[in-house]
């Protein structure tokens, strides 16, 4: 079966060897990516639940184990084996009517996701000039919306040059987004010490006092370990157990380069979450304000200036980037008028989106609902992949005129389950757990009973063989390129953490302002030297 494919980013077909990528791409897209502007809400969020310090850290640990073997070892492999987009597979595993319903509902979640970190990134801006926070399901400032159009129109361009383009910008802002939250740990730090010696408060006790007290302002039972370690591995569901990736690892030459979402996991949802954390409970402190109360300009101006914001607006650009990247290969599987042109469609629609405020403030809950619309398809795809093959029927057994009534079927049956368990009282948070599991079962249980005609004694590759295909054999592999200055940019990166030793005197609270001079003068430093060194390519 021949698939022809429209644009370099072959939505409908296996990209060639050449144009394979080696795992420094995946290291920095992965990284940029989930080091995002959301890390500011997800860290305030856990004071909020009411997480003690033993709750956060452990459960940070378990459950971001969990969601990195769930990309190593479940999204990776189908990726790297099949390399089709997500809407591809699904098109010849269930039909073309099924997956244009799928697509139509999975690029509406990556939109949205994309509107809320310009969202995010306007309401840092907004609030950096001291203009009120948008609080509203609506906007009622100008300059909001006015923000809000700008960056998304530079997210629309970055996304519409395609995949390989997308990490080679991540290359430049990973690493130093990484810093920038391990400066908000550092910095954070001897502030809270300050105040916690004028309470005569130990260093252990200073995170249970000020930052995750294990109480909740509305007085409800605080998280356990459990439920963070469910928050970590679900948050990113769509992407991993829901198979979103296979859209980007398609291009990665070896699975295990799906090991790389570590980065993600303890480089972002780790380390990040827990420097914006303790700045959140800072910034609160400063302000005498709880921190419930404070919007993203709130959370880092305080205590990082000018820089935070800078960093809040890069981290959420590199977040809206690939999942309006993940939404245009979505809508283009219905409707192919073209990736470019798609592009500028949804760049527009999610612009329109980011300017309603109210998808910011219920962010976290709809990740939620989005983990539990994903989990039956992700589950159906790795049935199909690592199960079916072992009776004898090869991914993807489907005939052209044929309905996957087992998809259909499992679909929906999951998403029942879902409505009961959240109406019998499982939290939102573990909701996803048992249908992902139950949806793996009755997939393969339904799959073997409709597709027993389709079975042949063959071995596992064959199986794979004929209905992946190959790689392409060629002479030419995609290198990927040097960062050059690289030596430069590390030692900048070093003195940015050097920045956070005048706070560490007698009397930290007066050298703020000293402290934010110097981050935001390496910072702009940094980006000097990356266009100046590397500009050119970058334009090219």
């Amino acid at each position: 079966m021949t698939y022809s494919h429209s644009s370099e980013e072959y939505p409908t077909s296996r990209p060639p060897s050449a144009k394979l990528l080696g795992g420094s791409h995946f290291a920095a897209g992965y990284s940029a990516e989930h080091v995002a502007g959301g890390e500011f809400v997800v860290g305030a969020a856990f004071a909020a639940w009411g997480a003690s310090p033993s709750a956060v850290l452990m459960g940070l640990i378990i459950g971001n184990l969990l969601a990195v073997l769930s990309w190593a070892w479940v999204c990776s492999p189908v990726a790297v084996r099949a390399r089709l987009t997500l809407y591809e597979y699904l098109s010849r595993m269930a039909g073309v009517g099924f997956v244009k319903v799928f697509n139509v509902v999975n690029g509406v979640i990556f939109a949205v996701i994309a509107g809320g970190m310009l969202t995010i990134s306007a309401q840092a801006l907004h609030g950096a000039i001291g203009l009120p926070a948008q609080t509203n399901w609506y906007s009622d400032s100008p300059a909001f919306i006015g923000m809000v159009a700008l960056v998304g129109m530079l997210v629309m361009v970055i996304s519409a040059l395609g995949f390989h383009r997308l990490t080679t910008v991540a290359r430049y802002l990973s690493p130093y987004l990484l810093m920038i939250f391990v400066v908000c740990g550092l910095a954070s730090l001897p502030l809270l010490w300050q105040m916690g010696r004028a309470e005569g408060l130990g260093f252990w006790q200073i995170f249970e006092a000020y930052i995750w007290t294990g109480r909740t302002p509305d007085g409800k039972e605080p998280f356990s370990i459990w439920h963070i370690a469910a928050f970590a591995w679900g948050l990113n569901l769509p992407l991993h157990l829901g198979m979103g990736d296979m859209s980007t690892l398609r291009f990665a030459k070896k699975w295990q380069y799906g090991y790389h979402s570590a980065w993600a996991t303890y480089g972002g949802h780790f380390v990040a979450w827990v420097g914006a954390g303790m700045l959140g409970a800072t910034s609160a402190l400063l302000m005498g304000v709880p921190i419930g109360n404070l919007d993203i300009g709130g959370v880092v101006v305080p205590v990082l200036g000018v820089a935070g914001v800078t960093a809040v607006v890069l981290a959420s650009i590199t977040t809206a980037v690939p999942s309006l990247y993940r939404a245009t290969l979505a809508f283009d599987g219905v409707w192919r008028i073209g990736f470019v042109q798609m592009t500028v469609f949804l760049g527009a629609i999610t612009t329109i989106i980011a300017c309603f405020p109210l998808i910011f403030l219920r962010w976290l809950d709809l990740m939620a609902y989005f983990n539990i619309i994903m989990a039956p398809v992700g589950a159906m795809i790795a049935a199909e992949h690592f199960i079916l093959p072992r009776f004898g029927i090869r991914p993807l057994w489907r005939a052209e005129s044929r309905i996957n009534k087992s998809a259909i079927i499992t679909w929906l049956a999951g998403l029942i389950l879902a409505a009961g368990l959240l109406m019998s009282g499982v939290h939102l948070f573990f909701v996803f757990i048992p249908v992902w599991l139950v949806c793996v079962a009755l997939y393969a249980v339904c799959g073997y009973r409709e597709a027993k005609g389709y079975r042949q004694g063959v071995s596992l590759e064959a199986l794979y063989e004929a209905s992946y295909g190959h790689d392409e054999i060629t002479h030419q592999t995609r290198q990927s390129q040097p960062l050059l200055g690289k030596k430069a940019l590390s030692i900048i990166l070093v003195v940015m953490l050097l920045t956070c030793l005048p706070l560490y005197g007698d009397d930290p609270a007066s050298m703020l302002g000293v402290f934010q001079q110097l981050l935001m003068a390496l910072t702009v430093l940094y980006f000097s030297v990356v266009m100046i060194i590397n500009g050119w390519r970058l334009l090219r």
